[in-house]
C-alpha cells in the first residue's frame, strides 16, 4: 500500500467520523473494550496485541444527568406523556482480550450498570399528573465477545476491523418501589442478541498520536417486545507523549544499584466520543421520548507504570445535546480505568 492510498484511508475515516456526528443515548454508556494499548482512551485504536499476551482491566464511566422535575414530570404525566428521569448512571467494566496472534486479538466485557433516581410522569386522572420516584435499578449487564484483526500495519500506521456480539446475560428482571418490572430500556440487560462491526485506524507522527474507529450495532427485539434501537458510535482521538524516561547508560556508575523507572510514559489525550441511537421500539411501536445523539469533547490523561499497569482517565463534556423527545440530559461523563498486561 503505497502513501498515496495510505493518506486516502486517513482522509477518509476522518471525513466519515465528521459526518456521522452522533453520540449516545443520555443514560446508555459507551461500549468499552481492553487492549492494552497507549493513547487513546474512549477510542477503539487499531493496535493489537502481540501473540500470547493478555490484557486485564477495570473500567468505570459514570454520567450525570440533568434530571427533570417533579413538576414537569406531573404537567407531562397530565397529558398521557409518560417521560422519565435518571439522576445518574455508573457502569463499571470487567474487560479481558488476548492475542491469538500478532494480528488477532479476542476479549470481553462485562458491565455492572448502576441507574440511580429513575422517576416516571404517570396520568392520576383527567387533567391530573403525578411524579412517581421508581427507584434505582442495578444489577449486572449484556457480556460482549469481539474479536479485532489488524489487516493493514507500517512502520508509523494500523488499521483493523472489529466484529463481535451482545449476549443477553444482564438482569432483566429489576423492579420498582412499587413492585412492577421497570421498562426494558431501564434494566441493566436488554435481553437482545445484538451484532456489532467496526473499524478502527491509528497514524503515528513521533510523539503525536491519532485513532479513529467507527462501530456499528445492529439491535434486535428483547425483553418486554423492546427493540433498544440500533447504535452507531464513532470516536477520534489525538494523544501526544508528554512524558518518556531517558534510557539509563548501559554500566555508567556501576557502583550504585539502578533504581526501576516507576512511571513508563505520560499521555495527554483529546477525543470526540459518541454514538447515534434510534429511538426505542416497543410491541412495533416508537417512543418519542428516546433515541437522538450527543457529543462529547474528552480530554484525559494515560499514565503507564512499570512495563505492564496503565491508568487512564478522561472528562467528557457534552458540547451537542440533541436528543429525541423528552429526556434526562447529560452534564458531564467521568471516565476512567486501570489495566494490566501479562
Amino acid at each position: 500500500m503505497n502513501l498515496l492510498i495510505k493518506n486516502k484511508l486517513c482522509i477518509l475515516l476522518t471525513v466519515t467520523l465528521v459526518l456521522f456526528s452522533h453520540v449516545v443515548v443520555a443514560d446508555h454508556a459507551s461500549p468499552s473494550f481492553e487492549t492494552g494499548s497507549a493513547g487513546a482512551i474512549n477510542t477503539m485504536t487499531a493496535s493489537t496485541l502481540a501473540k500470547g499476551k493478555l490484557v486485564f482491566g477495570i473500567s468505570a464511566q459514570f454520567i450525570e444527568l440533568d434530571d427533570i422535575s417533579n413538576e414537569r414530570l406531573e404537567a407531562l404525566g397530565a397529558i398521557n406523556n409518560e417521560v422519565h428521569s435518571t439522576d445518574s448512571l455508573l457502569s463499571l467494566s470487567a474487560n479481558v482480550a488476548y492475542g491469538l496472534t500478532d494480528d488477532l486479538s479476542i476479549g470481553f466485557s462485562l458491565p455492572y450498570i448502576d441507574r440511580q433516581n429513575i422517576s416516571e410522569g404517570e396520568n392520576d386522572g383527567p387533567g391530573a399528573g403525578e411524579a412517581e420516584l421508581a427507584g434505582d435499578s442495578t444489577g449486572i449487564g449484556d457480556l460482549s465477545l469481539f474479536a479485532q484483526y489488524r489487516f493493514y500495519q507500517s512502520d508509523f500506521m494500523d488499521v483493523a476491523i472489529m466484529a463481535g456480539v451482545k449476549i443477553p446475560t444482564g438482569d432483566t428482571d429489576e423492579k420498582e418501589i412499587e413492585g412492577k418490572l421497570f421498562e426494558a430500556e431501564q434494566q441493566p440487560g436488554s435481553g437482545s442478541w445484538d451484532p456489532f462491526v467496526g473499524i478502527s485506524l491509528n497514524r503515528s507522527w513521533g510523539r503525536t498520536g491519532i485513532s479513529s474507529n467507527l462501530l456499528y450495532t445492529y439491535t434486535t427485539e428483547g425483553t418486554q417486545d423492546t427493540d433498544l434501537g440500533d447504535i452507531f458510535n464513532y470516536n477520534i482521538a489525538a494523544s501526544y507523549r508528554l512524558y518518556l524516561p531517558k534510557e539509563e547508560k548501559g554500566h555508567e556508575h556501576h557502583h550504585h544499584s539502578h533504581k526501576k523507572k516507576i512511571v513508563d510514559y505520560v499521555d495527554l489525550v483529546l477525543e470526540l466520543n459518541g454514538d447515534y441511537r434510534d429511538r426505542v421500539e416497543i410491541s412495533n411501536a416508537k417512543d418519542a421520548n428516546t433515541g437522538g445523539h450527543t457529543l462529547y469533547l474528552s480530554p484525559g490523561i494515560r499514565i503507564g507504570i512499570g512495563e505492564r499497569w496503565s491508568l487512564y482517565s478522561s472528562l467528557g463534556i457534552p458540547i451537542i445535546n440533541d436528543l429525541g423527545g423528552i429526556q434526562s440530559e447529560p452534564d458531564i461523563r467521568i471516565t476512567a480505568g486501570i489495566s494490566t498486561t501479562f
